[in-house]
């Protein structure tokens, strides 16, 4: 797989305190933390590979994320939209591409973890028109709470993926096609599993 197509870490270890924060680059180091299922959504791009799975560290579950976006440039533009995905949990992991730039953090209030999502991406246009794929996500968390970030603005929202109801999200694996060279359409982050741990 070529350098460019994904960069996955784990970061941001939270104490008792939100303000008394740890960066860890962890590079897998909680890939092996069971899950009991795994969630995903039935409108994803058909491009691209599966890439590796990233986990929370065990008692840890995603109580919010940000996304790596890219501006829609224009009609004579090669466009990605979404091209990153990082969950916060007790601790951080990520998936993304190199377009695009990082959005703030949206959190799960009163102690809520995210326990579904949905996905906005926008079908294949044909040989001789741009495709993005994936243009935003949304999460549900457990308090009810619906948690969206600005994204792109190709495509429809998938229904909800069924919820992790026993703990929460605590991992994630994207498919992203790699860079296909500078006269090539590129969509990058084509879909999304998250899985759940008790």
């Amino acid at each position: 797989m070529q350098a460019l197509s994904a960069v996955l870490f784990l970061a941001l270890v939270c104490f008792t305190s939100a303000f008394d924060k740890r960066i860890v680059r962890a590079n897998a180091t909680f890939a092996n933390r069971a899950s009991y299922s795994s969630i995903s959504v039935a409108n994803g791009g058909r491009w691209g590979e599966w890439t590796w799975t990233e986990m929370c560290p065990e008692g840890s579950y995603a109580t919010g994320f940000s996304i790596k976006v890219e501006e829609y440039g224009g009609g004579a533009f090669d466009d990605t939209a979404l091209n990153g995905i990082r969950l916060f949990c007790s601790t951080e992991q990520t998936s993304h591409i190199i377009f695009g730039h990082w959005s703030g953090v949206r959190w799960c209030p009163r102690n809520g973890v995210l326990q579904s999502f949905q996905l906005q991406v926008e079908p294949e246009q044909g040989a001789l028109y741009d495709d993005t794929a994936v243009n935003n996500i949304k999460f549900r968390c457990s308090n009810g709470v619906i948690l969206e970030e600005s994204g792109g603005p190709f495509g429809a929202y998938s229904e909800w993926s069924k919820p992790c109801l026993n703990g929460g999200i605590c991992g994630i694996q994207t498919k992203q096609e790699p860079y296909q060279g500078p006269v090539k359409d590129d969509t990058a982050l084509n879909d999304v599993r998250l899985f759940c741990c008790q």
